[in-house]
């Protein structure tokens, strides 16, 4: 039959949609005259499709699928982009159907300047169980956010595998966070060992929401994989973020995680350095801790002390199990770090195997059995620490705090054998043993031996001595003695009556080190020209000095040449002065270098006219409010720089704030304190606290190590003494640090009645026992004074 012209066609159009009965003989054969000529009438079949109801829409559109002559995608396709909505319509409701069309076309489609993207996804909707869900996403990404999210909704419940090796998306291309958010979604639901990395990805983005929608992902899927592609994320985390990665590792650690954590045990924060322990000192095999310590052999010395400090903190005896197959390990660093950790098996019933450690060539070994031995409570390991000294007297200050952590008066034996030896801290540390483990039945001989002593000790000892004698006099109620230095000077070296012969060298009197050469009117490094010494303590000497090179005045801060000799010393020293260069403030003093010559280290610092917060107050008394507070501002200024650089001061005190006379403030001594021994600057660790006893915060004395709010307690305590003229707590160092325990100060307004009520509750914050009780941050502290002062 010849097809209908265009009249005859919409009349017959017509026709068949007035039919009521579609299986009538009139409509059967409407229908048949339509398919021979719609193929030249197309669009006025889909019009009409869009404005019939059923069952006559269905038919149409089972006509235009069927009856095309010579059927062609592209024609609907090509309507799919027709400016009339009803046809496109139209056009993606037939495709809709039965018949499979090209997935590839269809997209293409999609992304045409032209294309109407909601009708094209309409159809791939209807075939979607077709699609490739790698083919999904990747259009998607290059789809507007609205269109991406309809698309990639056609993903959800598909059971076709996804192939993760086609996927190609940049995430800092995808602008949607809702997108994003769906995408993690269904990879959530992908068990496959590449989900992991792929999602991993998503914890850079800037959008938190994100972030811990990716965290929610990899925690609720349901493979193991390897959580150290987390690892690197965790340095800049914190908050809820930081403890969702936490503790989606500690969920799936184990053996093969531990190498990975070798570089991950010297961050800023400790409470991350422990975490990581734990995990190793948890789940170590030999082999895998084997590789841990491997790959921590190649970092530099300070990282493997801190890691092996952070390990040996946490370690158990299934760590110390699988050290002890490593102690004999071919490579010294492995074997070494495998001995100090066997250690920790070894109890008081086996001193001798102790003893084997003790006398080890390997410093850290020594160290690691000095500290087993410190927590015996049989004598017998007096008699090793003295054969410890007598092998290895650089271990002599280690040693000594050992002994005062036994507190067996044999122990005066080895302390006052310190006394000979030449190095001021090896004294200094003999005369702080002598002090805690002297009783009522030694005193007497305590104090002569101490007078014999102090012809050998240097200048800045002798001071401590004499004032270790008169407290022993006034606590035993001994007779009063005169002490005639002359007289016993002249002999030099002497031999102690009592507690036998030292085990160390003696210095002779008349030596002379390098730093004594330097008085004013010589010059140092042929540059600095010493004008004056203005201050000196157990440290070093503080001398001002004209620098020839720059025509300008400034400070040089010597160090004793016995606190710098060793490498651990030097190298702590270099590091502490690294993290005050960082520190840039109108209030805290400039450090500009570290300088050394002939065995003689010095730090150079800026030059400020003043003098220190200490002797003010002792000229004071009491500062009025307003000035205090104006002191207290600069001073928390200062410190909010310092903190923000991640700078500690630790030793934070009335001497180390300078004062000019127009009461401008300056800080100094950052971190100094601790730059001069080998151990942590914490009770636990040494026996021995670094930092002023006056000011020294809680938790310090308990070895826990400093951050900001142990700088904001010891700034509380100056606070309390500039306002009051008085110390909050007073007695010797020991009972001092018991006091700032129990936090029970005399309240600020019974001392002072004037006294603000504002700045007395700011203090007594400042100066909580309990850390988190504290402001948090040097920052507020800095701001509500400010405050006050507006």
């Amino acid at each position: 039959m010849a097809k209908l012209g265009n009249i005859l066609f919409n009349r017959t159009l017509n026709q068949f949609v007035e039919c009521k009965e579609l299986d009538s003989k009139k409509s059967l054969s409407l229908a048949k005259k339509l398919r021979e000529s719609v193929g030249d009438n197309l669009d006025k079949v889909l019009q009409t499709i869009t404005r019939v109801g059923e069952p006559h829409k269905e038919a149409l559109k089972t006509i235009c699928r069927e009856s095309v002559e010579g059927f062609s995608e592209e024609y609907f396709l090509d309507v799919l982009s027709h400016d009339q909505t009803i046809l496109r319509a139209a056009a993606s409701d037939i495709l809709s159907g039965t018949i499979a069309v090209d997935s590839s076309k269809l997209f293409q489609r999609l992304h045409e300047p032209d294309a109407s993207p909601y009708e094209v996804i309409e159809v791939l909707d209807a075939q979607k169980h077709l699609l490739k869900p790698e083919d999904i996403i990747n259009h998607c990404l290059k789809l507007e956010a609205d269109y991406a999210i309809s698309l990639l909704k056609l993903i959800d419940g598909t059971e076709i595998p996804v192939d993760l090796s086609e996927l190609s998306f940049q995430l800092d291309k995808i602008d949607s966070a809702e997108f994003k958010i769906n995408l993690l979604h269904y990879f959530g639901s992908v068990n496959e060992a590449k989900i992991p990395l792929i999602v991993a990805r998503f914890l850079t983005d800037t959008n938190k929401v994100v972030i811990l929608e990716a965290l929610k992902t990899l925690d609720r899927l349901k493979i193991d994989f390897d959580v150290s592609v987390l690892l690197p994320y965790t340095e800049t985390m914190a908050g809820l973020e930081l403890e969702f990665v936490l503790k989606i590792i500690a969920k799936q650690a184990d053996a093969s995680l531990v190498p990975h954590l070798s570089a991950y045990l010297t961050s800023k924060s400790t409470e991350l350095n422990d975490f990581f322990a734990r995990i190793i000192v948890v789940n170590s095999d030999v082999g895998n801790f084997e590789k841990f310590l491997m790959r921590l052999m190649i970092e530099d010395d300070w990282t493997q002390q801190q890691a092996v400090s952070c390990v040996q903190k946490s370690s158990n005896e299934n760590l110390s199990e699988v050290a002890r197959q490593l102690t004999d390990h071919a490579q010294e660093f492995v074997r070494n770090t495998a001995q100090t950790l066997v250690i920790n098996l070894i109890g008081d019933e086996d001193l001798g195997k102790i003893e084997e450690f003790a006398l080890s060539d390997n410093w850290q070994v020594r160290e690691r059995a000095i500290q087993s031995l410190s927590k015996s409570s049989n004598r017998g390991a007096i008699g090793i620490l003295k054969r410890q000294v007598e092998n290895y007297p650089d271990d002599y200050v280690l040693v000594l705090r050992a002994v005062k952590q036994l507190g067996f008066g044999k122990g005066l034996e080895i302390a006052f054998g310190g006394l000979k030896n030449e190095q001021a801290n090896v004294q200094r540390a003999s005369l702080e043993t002598i002090e805690a483990i002297t009783t009522e039945k030694h005193a007497v001989n305590v104090r002569d031996n101490i007078l014999w002593a102090l012809p050998v000790l240097t200048t800045e000892m002798r001071e401590f001595a004499k004032m270790l004698m008169s407290q022993i006099t006034r606590d035993y109620n001994l007779p009063d003695i005169q002490i005639d230095e002359k007289s016993n000077t002249q002999a030099g070296a002497v031999d102690l009556p009592l507690f036998g012969d030292a085990t160390a060298s003696v210095r002779p009197a008349d030596r002379i080190s390098p730093l004594d050469r330097l008085t004013p009117g010589s010059v140092w490094m042929d540059r600095y020209h010493i004008k004056q010494e203005i201050g000196r303590g157990a440290m070093g000497r503080v001398m001002l000095v004209e620098d020839d090179m720059v025509d300008e005045s400034l400070i040089l801060k010597f160090m004793l040449p016995e606190l710098t000799i060793d490498q651990q010393s030097a190298e702590r020293f270099k590091r502490e002065v690294k993290y005050s260069r960082k520190v840039s403030h109108r209030n805290v003093i400039r450090v500009h270098d570290i300088l050394m010559k002939d065995g003689v280290c010095a730090i150079s610092m800026e030059y400020f006219d003043s003098r220190g917060l200490e002797a003010v107050l002792k000229d004071i008394k009491c500062f009025d409010t307003r000035d205090g507070l104006k002191i207290l501002y600069q001073i928390a200024s200062g410190m909010a720089a310092a903190h923000e650089e991640g700078v500690i001061h630790r030793d934070l005190k009335p001497s180390n704030i300078l004062m000019d006379k127009e009461g401008h403030l300056k800080i100094v001594d950052f971190g100094i304190a601790s730059a001069g021994t080998q151990a942590e600057s914490t009770l636990t660790q040494t026996g021995s606290i670094i930092g002023s006893p006056a000011y020294l915060a809680p938790e310090r004395a308990e070895g826990h190590d400093a951050d900001e709010r142990s700088d904001i307690y010891s700034l509380g305590i100056i606070a309390y003494f500039m306002f009051s003229g008085k110390l909050p707590y007073i007695g010797k160092p020991m009972e001092v640090i018991a006091q700032h325990r129990d936090g029970d100060a005399t309240p600020l307004s019974k001392i002072n009645e004037n006294a603000s009520a504002e700045v007395s509750a700011l203090i007594v914050k400042m100066m909580a026992v309990d850390p988190s009780a504290r402001p948090q941050t040097m920052i507020s502290v800095r701001d509500e004074v400010k405050s006050l002062l507006d």
